[in-house]
C-alpha cells in the first residue's frame, strides 16, 4: 500500500505521464495496475484517489480509443469505475444554523433573567432583561432577514451579468455598472478547435533528450518577441535528426507546460500518424509553402477566433478536439466537427490551414494527427 501511496502522490497533478495524449508509458503502468487497484476494497481506494482516478481514466481511454486493438497491451482490460460507496463523508459546518443558535440562546438566557427578576418581586429589572430579550429576538429576525436579501441580491447578481462596479452609472451610452452587453456573444459551452493555438514554427536547434533515448529536444522559433520555445517530441524512432533541422512545423503552443525527464516541453508538434499504424511511419504536419514562424494556423470557418491564452488541463479542451484531426485522401491537414454557429449541424472536414494555404502532411493520406 505505501507504494500505492507514493504512485498516489507522483500522478496528483498528472492525466497522462509523459505527453498530452495516450502513449505506450501509460498503458504499460496501466497494465500493472489495473488489477490491484479494480479489486481494492472501497477504503483502500479512498486512500489512493489519484492513482484510482488515473487507471480509471485510461480503461475507459483504452476501451474506447479506435486506434487500440487486440495486439496491443490494452486488451483483455475492461473498464474500470471508482467505488464512491462508503466514502467518509464530508463534515460541513452549517453556520447560519450554529448563528442562530447563538441568537436564541441570548434570547432565551435575557427571557430567563426577566422571568427570576419577576419572581424575585424586581420590576425595574425584570423590564431591562425583557428589553434585551426583545432586543436580541429582533437582531436574531434582522440577521436572518438580512442572510436572505444577500442571497436574492447575489442571485440577481449572477442572472443579471453582475453588479455595479466602482463607477460607470447606467445611464444612456454608460457601461451599467459592469451589466453585460446584449450584444456581445456568450462564452462557447463546448470546446471548439479554434481555442487551440496552432501556429507556425521553426526548428532552430535539434539534439537527443539526454536522458530519454526516444526524444528529441528542439529549440523552436514561433515568432515570439520572448524567443524560441524548448520542445520535447517523440519522433527519433520515426525521422532522421538532419530532416528536422530547419524543418517548418506546426506547434500547439497554449498546452500547460510539462516534464518530460526532467526537461520542460513549451509546446508540442503536430504529427501525422500512419492510418495502419505508427510501425508504418509518423511524420510533423508541414505548413504551406511560404510560412514564416509565429504565423496563425486555423480551421476552415472558425476564422478570426482567438484561442485561449492557456489550455486548462481540468477541461480537457485538447483532449475532447484531437481526436477529430485527420488528413485528407490528398495528404491534407483538417478537423471533422461541425461550424461555430451551428454545432448541431453537419460535422465534416474542414482544412487547416494559414492565409498562404493548407496544412500538409505528404504521403499520408486519411491520418490521424496527434
Amino acid at each position: 500500500m505505501r507504494s500505492h501511496q507514493a504512485l498516489d502522490s507522483q500522478l496528483t497533478s498528472l492525466t497522462f505521464l509523459v505527453a498530452n495524449t495516450l502513449t505506450l508509458a501509460d498503458l504499460a503502468l496501466f497494465s500493472s495496475q489495473h488489477k490491484v487497484v479494480a479489486s481494492l476494497p472501497a477504503s483502500s481506494q479512498h486512500a489512493v484517489p489519484s492513482l484510482v482516478r488515473y487507471v480509471s481514466h485510461i480503461s475507459h481511454l483504452a476501451a474506447t480509443d479506435a486506434r487500440t486493438g487486440p495486439s496491443t497491451v490494452a486488451a483483455g482490460y475492461t473498464a474500470f469505475d471508482p467505488v464512491f460507496e462508503g466514502q467518509p463523508p464530508i463534515e460541513r459546518k452549517d453556520l447560519a444554523a450554529e448563528k442562530k443558535q447563538k441568537q436564541q440562546a441570548k434570547v432565551d438566557k435575557a427571557k430567563g433573567a426577566a422571568d427570576e427578576a419577576k419572581a424575585q418581586g424586581k420590576p425595574q429589572v425584570a423590564a431591562v432583561a425583557g428589553a434585551a430579550a426583545a432586543s436580541s429576538a429582533q437582531g436574531a429576525a434582522a440577521a436572518e432577514s438580512g442572510e436572505k436579501q444577500g442571497k436574492k441580491k447575489e442571485k440577481k447578481a449572477k442572472e443579471g451579468g453582475g453588479g455595479g462596479g466602482g463607477g460607470g452609472g447606467a445611464g444612456e451610452g454608460g457601461s451599467g455598472g459592469g451589466k453585460k452587453n446584449k450584444n456581445e456573444p456568450a462564452a462557447p459551452t463546448v470546446p471548439l478547435p479554434s481555442m487551440v493555438d496552432l501556429r507556425v514554427g521553426k526548428i532552430l536547434d535539434i539534439k537527443k533528450h539526454p536522458d530519454a533515448d526516444s526524444l528529441y529536444l528542439e529549440t523552436v522559433d514561433f515568432g515570439e518577441a520572448e524567443g524560441p520555445r524548448t520542445v520535447l517530441s517523440g519522433l527519433v524512432n520515426f525521422v532522421p535528426i538532419e530532416k528536422m533541422q530547419d524543418r517548418f512545423v506546426v506547434g500547439i503552443c497554449n498546452l500547460k507546460p510539462q516534464a518530460m525527464r526532467g526537461i520542460k516541453s513549451h509546446a508540442m508538434l503536430l504529427c501525422a500518424t500512419h492510418k495502419d499504424g505508427k510501425e508504418h511511419g509518423v511524420e510533423p504536419v508541414a505548413p504551406p509553402e511560404g510560412s514564416v514562424p509565429g504565423e496563425r494556423i486555423y480551421i476552415e470557418g472558425y476564422e478570426g477566433m482567438e484561442p485561449e491564452a492557456v489550455l486548462n488541463p481540468k477541461k480537457k479542451i485538447f483532449e475532447a478536439i484531437q481526436p477529430n484531426y485527420a488528413t485528407t485522401a490528398s495528404f491534407e491537414a483538417a478537423w471533422v466537427g461541425p461550424l461555430p454557429n451551428d454545432l448541431e449541424g453537419e460535422k465534416k472536414m474542414r482544412l487547416i490551414r494559414t492565409a498562404k494555404g493548407v496544412c500538409t502532411a505528404p504521403g499520408y493520406a486519411e491520418a490521424t494527427l496527434s
